[in-house]
């Protein structure tokens, strides 16, 4: 393990901001990487802004790291990704390229497609959405490099949800209100009774930290992150419920795809989620058994770990909002 920095590109989303956290609890230094600087990075964090990825601007910013975690994003918008999201894939692996760095690379399981089985490291590509197969071409980047001889690790991540994950299935602000006092519903994209996996942030965060500095864990190019136990919608509003401390139970308000595609002819988000919703109208596993293998060795988050969290997060809301 390098005693020099890790730099983390796209630290101010909602992955890197937490990758920053886990570097400096792990008490590694840490150098924030992106278009924009992150608002509250943590103190000790070198922040170098750059004007695009593109160029040697970000070969630059890369001086005198040891390692690089890449956890990009783009608005979520199809044409934006199939315009955008390979180039800023090359961009990254030539700027590791030239520095010679170790690439630590967040992705997510669009290109696996409409899988029927659980999802493993050596599950075929087959994408059936236009974003997954900009994510597709992204992973042909990735590949040449790492068949160049470059080192790289693929990290992909079932759906988020945790801390940060304002988007998807069911945003974590959702969660953490559906834990509080009130009568909130809890939103759920597809098939309330289909289970589910999901990727909390602040384990992805800590095991990118892991993957990108412990070379045992760098075996191939693909990996999938720890995900949480296989839940359903209506499972987790059960738990939120149990957690509550008024006693109220929690109402699961699903949106099914007629809904949603009703409303992709009015609302540009709901188009953007119509061609997505065949992960959420049947079971989605993803199988994460290889890092648990290599030395992922914390225990698996549960339903009502989630709940837990999310009621101690609105509780010390609850106490912010208190005059």
């Amino acid at each position: 393990m390098s005693a020099a920095p890790t730099a983390v590109l796209g630290a101010s989303g909602q992955v890197g901001r937490l990758v920053l956290d886990a570097l400096v609890a792990a008490g590694h230094e840490a150098v924030a990487v992106g278009r924009t600087a992150p608002r509250d990075a943590p103190a000790g964090v070198t922040v170098r802004v750059v004007p695009s990825y593109d160029g040697g601007a970000l070969t630059d910013a890369l001086t005198g790291c040891g390692a690089v975690v890449a956890t990009l994003g783009l608005p979520y918008r199809s044409t934006v990704w199939a315009a955008q999201w390979a180039p800023l894939v090359a961009a990254v692996t030539a700027a590791c390229r030239g520095t010679g760095l170790p690439l630590t690379f967040l992705d997510n399981v669009y290109v696996y497609g409409d899988a029927r089985e659980p999802l493993r490291e050596t599950t075929p590509l087959r994408p059936c959405s236009r974003k997954g197969e900009a994510r597709l071409a992204g992973w042909h980047v990735l590949a040449a490099h790492a068949d160049a001889g470059h080192d790289v690790v693929v990290c992909r991540a079932a759906d988020f949800l945790g801390p940060g994950a304002s988007l998807g299935i069911v945003p974590w602000p959702a969660v953490v209100a559906a834990a509080g006092a009130g009568r909130p519903a809890l939103p759920w994209l597809g098939d309330p009774d289909a289970p589910h996996s999901f990727a909390l942030t602040t384990e992805v965060a800590a095991a990118l930290v892991q993957v990108a500095l412990d070379p045992s864990m760098r075996t191939d190019t693909v990996l999938h992150l720890p995900a949480v136990e296989p839940t359903t919608g209506r499972a987790l509003a059960d738990a939120l419920g149990r957690v509550r401390t008024d006693g109220r139970t929690v109402r699961l308000r699903a949106l099914r795809s007629p809904v949603v595609r009703a409303a992709a002819l009015v609302n540009g988000a709901a188009r953007e989620q119509a061609e997505m919703m065949y992960q959420v109208e049947h079971e989605q596993l993803v199988d994460d058994s290889v890092v648990r293998a290599l030395g992922w060795s914390a225990p698996r988050t549960t339903v009502a770990d989630v709940a837990a969290l999310a009621h101690a997060r609105a509780e010390r809301d609850a106490r912010v909002s208190r005059p």
